[in-house]
């Protein structure tokens, strides 16, 4: 059998056996995990790599057998060679060509490295990974978070009580002050996982670290399970003003929906349409409606508040073009319960050569004061 008859018995079972370790792979990510088929797979990959071994022996037995002799001159244009190319047989070109592309590093000189007349080799450089920025503030960020250690429990809150104390006469008997109204805050924690599988294949063939790109790309899984549920429970049960007068309303809101103190905690949060209306509103004299600030990059203020901008569609039963706006103190409207957070990484039996990298969570994100949550909705452009 020829050097050439070998190569291709090679590499034909070395794609065998990169398919197999995707299925493999696949089968372990699925949902409807089955072992039957993972031990069926497994099977037939040791075999497939067994047989490619065995190749690569051949392949290395015949280079022995057969060794080349340098060749002092080029054959198509019979000038002599560049002197670091003596004594390098096309068969170590060829293997220096493969572990330039593997690696990056030119072991020796790669002129007429197996190349067919004509052909040409074009290097390719692969810059550091950049990484797109999430447009928009997280609400992990703006709501109260408590830590817990158990599953289920309650968050007693004391309620303001607007009593005053008895008028008192000398010897007389003290009249008792009324209950204190206690109000009760349960959560019971859910569970949120998620992981990835990469092979050892990756990470040999790869420059990049891919445990810290997985790692990162957890943590913004994170981020947007807790916007999900945060967006929820700030729309659940909540009645939508529906308006035309955006600005009025939500000055409406500040000046009578809340106490002063809840007013001057509250934030304006508002979809990206919605802000689209506003900052299109002009009063009377021309002049824009929302506050601008030129020290900062800001998109603006309403009665000196800042507004916190989202995405359009991330408001639940959305869609691109809808026009809300929540107005809210949410570290009292909203209070995240989280038990704990475990980010690991788990390693296979080495049979498969794989890595798991997950995330692990516990956390229930509650509705602690729906008297504090105001949602207005506009559907049609505001007066400009």
């Amino acid at each position: 059998m020829t050097k050439d008859e070998l190569q291709a018995l090679f590499n034909k079972a070395s794609m065998k056996a990169s398919d197999l370790n995707a299925k493999a792979i696949a089968v372990i990510q699925s949902d409807s995990f089955d072992k039957e088929t993972y031990d069926g797979i497994k099977k037939n990959l040791k075999d497939a790599k067994a047989k490619r071994d065995a190749i690569q022996e051949q392949i290395d037995a015949y280079d022995e057998e057969h060794p080349e002799k340098p060749e002092p001159t080029d054959n198509n244009q019979g000038t002599a060679l560049p002197s670091g190319h003596v004594g390098t047989t096309r068969d170590q070109q060829r293997k220096s060509m493969r572990n330039f592309l593997k690696t990056g590093v030119v072991t020796t000189d790669l002129t007429g490295a197996g190349l067919s007349d004509g052909s040409i080799l074009i290097p390719e450089t692969i810059l550091p990974a950049e990484h797109e920025t999430h447009q928009f503030p997280r609400l992990g960020n703006m709501v109260r978070t408590v830590q817990v250690s158990t599953t289920t429990g309650k968050l007693p809150v004391f309620q303001e009580s607007g009593d005053t104390l008895s008028l008192h006469k000398e010897f007389d008997e003290t009249t008792p002050s009324s209950t204190p109204r206690i109000v009760p805050i349960p959560w019971d924690l859910q569970t949120y996982t998620g992981r990835y599988v990469f092979s050892q294949d990756l990470i040999s063939d790869s420059s990049y670290d891919w445990e810290a790109e997985f790692g990162s790309r957890l943590v913004e899984l994170q981020n947007n399970t807790d916007d999900m549920l945060i967006a929820n429970k700030l729309t659940d049960g909540i009645t939508a003003t529906a308006t035309t007068d955006l600005i009025s309303d939500i000055k409406h809101a500040l000046n009578k929906f809340f106490k002063p103190f809840d007013s001057a905690q509250a934030s304006i949060i508002l979809s990206q349409s919605a802000f689209d209306e506003l900052d299109n509103m002009k009063d009377s004299t021309g002049r824009p409606m929302v506050q601008p600030d030129v020290t900062q990059a800001t998109d603006g203020f309403i009665k000196g508040k800042p507004l916190v901008v989202l995405d359009d569609l991330l408001f639940p039963k959305a869609k691109v073009g809808d026009a809300n706006i929540i107005i809210s103190p949410l570290q009292k409207s909203i209070i995240k319960f989280r038990n704990n957070q475990i980010t690991g990484e788990f390693q296979d039996t080495h049979d498969i050569w794989y890595k798991s990298l997950g995330m692990y969570l516990r956390e229930d994100v509650e509705q602690a004061r729906k008297d504090l949550i105001c949602l207005i909705s506009s559907s049609a452009p505001s007066g400009k």
